[in-house]
């Protein structure tokens, strides 16, 4: 491994202000959640009669209510159903993520016996583009309300499998959540999403149930995760005592865990996992990944070729930061107390080492996820300290972000 060598020259960095999590992402947002029926005739791509349920930031909290575009513009944010399931099994989950300041575009059609993976992900390819027309007319009810940014999108089950079509269709999803996504000879067959995936170069995370009999984590879920071969960011969770049906809206309870957590666990993976890749709110992974989620039944792994870092203010004052990688990755994390700005074989390094130091340096293990607690010290007060985490693997190596934390 080249040693880095420390820049010469400053960097006025964009300044993050360290995360303490004050509401975690699986309780309710700050905004109302309102949501609406719809129903059109596709022009676009020829799909004939599309239906959906739409959410959004609104008024007030119910269905058919005024949106509210005052804060907006918001990401747009796909929604697949599972076989023979339809937008009213996922309500609570989508008008979450509306709450969170989503609009969510959950599809309606494809609930019959025969429903297909392939014509679940057009008819949302529609639906998508639908509602950011609407959004850009400023004579309907959803003016202003989508972004012109990327889109993400999730699903369940077949919705789930059907992940791997969309990607393939819809250029803008640049983010996917796969809840106990399906694969196999059925519901039209995987080929075509597998080939997708393998050509997939955005950001990709799964949630499977370690007791799920009809999605099974470790031969489709977790084989989902290994053929996301150029995806920059790809991350694997199992829920332990969990089966097929977290995500609905009234999870079974004769399972080893209550249905409760199971849907409590799936809104602060979605919600969280959205925040963090959709509005920059990394520092979210302090509660998704290494000692946030220490003592909660999840196992996980990441795959991640563009390492998050995440910044998490102990009670103490001290700091809780850690870095995810991929593969054989050591993984490293250092502070510094000047900003720099220097070009080299692992992108842009955003600290100088000369004012700091590095204080982790380990495998990445089978978790390929590692984080350790910085202590404040005393001279450090009234100043910025920077930090950046650096994945170096073989014949491949890569630089977090750089945080900047004004320290009290």
């Amino acid at each position: 491994m080249r040693t880095l060598r420390p820049g010469l020259v400053p960097l006025l960095l964009l300044l993050f202000s360290g995360f303490c999590l004050a509401q975690a992402p699986e309780d309710p947002g700050p905004f109302p959640a309102g949501w609406r029926d719809v129903g059109f005739q596709d022009q676009q791509f020829g799909r004939g009669w599309v239906t959906g349920r739409v959410f959004y930031p609104a008024t007030v909290a119910g269905e058919n209510v005024p949106a509210d575009p005052t804060s907006g513009p918001f990401p747009l944010v796909a929604f697949q159903h599972g076989w023979l399931g339809s937008p009213d099994s996922y309500d609570l989950l989508c008008q979450h993520l509306a709450s969170w300041g989503f609009v969510v575009a959950s599809i309606g059609t494809e609930t019959g016996l025969f429903g297909t993976m392939k014509r679940e992900a057009l008819d949302s390819q529609a639906l998508l583009h639908w509602t950011d027309g609407e959004s850009q007319n400023p004579a309907s009810w959803l003016a202003g309300m989508c972004w012109d940014g990327d889109w993400a999108a999730s699903g369940h089950s077949m919705g789930g499998g059907a992940l791997m079509y969309l990607v393939g269709y819809e250029p803008r999803v640049r983010t996917f959540v796969a809840l106990q996504p399906y694969s196999g000879t059925s519901l039209g067959g995987s080929a075509e999403g597998y080939q997708n995936l393998r050509q997939f170069t955005g950001r990709a995370y799964y949630i499977a149930g370690e007791i799920d009999g009809t999605v099974p984590p470790d031969t489709m879920v977790y084989d989902y995760f290994q053929n996301a071969y150029v995806a920059e960011r790809n991350l694997f969770y199992m829920v332990e005592g969990m089966g097929h049906l977290g995500p609905i809206d009234d999870p079974p309870d004769n399972e080893p865990l209550p249905g409760p957590e199971q849907h409590r666990l799936h809104r602060r993976l979605l919600a969280g996992l959205l925040r963090a890749e959709m509005k920059g709110e990394e520092d979210l992974f302090a509660v998704m990944l290494g000692e946030g989620v220490s003592q909660e039944p999840l196992v996980y792994q990441s795959d991640c070729e563009q390492p998050p870092l995440w910044l998490e203010v102990e009670s103490n004052g001290d700091l809780q930061v850690g870095l995810a990688g991929a593969g054989d990755d050591t993984l490293m994390l250092a502070w510094s107390l000047i900003a720099d700005q220097q070009q080299t074989q692992y992108g842009l390094l955003g600290l100088d080492l000369s004012g700091g130091a590095v204080f982790l340096q380990t495998p990445a293990g089978k978790t390929r996820v590692a984080d350790a607690s910085l202590m404040v010290q005393a001279g450090w007060a009234g100043q910025w300290l920077y930090l950046q985490g650096l994945a170096v693997g073989p014949q491949r190596g890569q630089l977090s972000r750089t945080i900047a934390y004004s320290v009290p």
